[in-house]
């Protein structure tokens, strides 16, 4: 009777074991489910060339000014996990064409920036705003007006063809307050500049 007994605890517990070892296998996951991909990040330091299109304005002393300019930026972006973008960038651009009748004309222009943006995987829509910054020559008219400084605030999209490589369009509104000052402008002469230009930049 107790070797009946032990032979049956024994066989009681050999099938518990298979039956345990059974739900594990049912309840197991699937060890050849691919893994998803992780989304790609905006994080990190970036440079490129842009070219575009402007028009300068100078309120009141002058007309206007408009053709293309040619220039670079670089930058740094971080990406948050709400797939916000927070970043800065810096540009810099050569200034083509000139006033008519105006004794001095825009030689460059550009901008240090803050950059806000919200990113859907590869594609980055931003706001943009900060420091602008502009240069005129002297085209005859006597003296030298130096640099300016004022703000600037625009808006632009951005797309990643590859991990490395983004293109991007983008328009900058500047404005600049009593210019001219250093060759006998009055105060209050204001000049503004709208600037629409493409760019190509490298991420490291």
């Amino acid at each position: 009777m107790k070797k009946l007994l032990s032979c049956s605890l024994i066989a009681l517990s050999v099938l518990a074991s298979a039956g345990v070892s059974q739900a594990a296998d049912l309840i197991s996951p699937d060890p050849y489910i691919p893994l998803q991909a992780p989304n790609f990040s905006w994080t990190g330091f970036y440079a490129g060339a842009q070219g575009g299109y402007y028009h300068a304005n100078v309120e009141g002393i002058a007309g206007s000014q408009s053709s293309g300019s040619l220039g670079g930026y670089a930058g740094y972006n971080y990406q948050f996990a709400n797939q916000f973008v927070l970043g800065a960038e810096a540009d810099y651009n050569a200034a083509f064409g000139t006033y008519g009748g105006f004794g001095y004309e825009l030689s460059s222009f550009g901008s240090v920036r803050a950059r806000l943006g919200y990113a859907m995987d590869r594609t980055l829509i931003y706001a943009t705003g900060g420091l602008g910054i502009m240069d005129f020559k002297n085209n005859g008219g006597g003296g030298n007006p130096g640099v300016e400084y004022g703000y600037a605030i625009g808006a632009g999209a951005e797309y990643m063809f590859t991990d490395n490589i983004s293109a991007k369009a983008e328009y900058l509104y500047m404005n600049f307050q009593d210019t001219f000052q250093d060759v006998g402008a009055p105060a209050g002469v204001s000049t503004d500049i709208h600037s629409l230009r493409v760019g190509a930049a490298y991420h490291f």
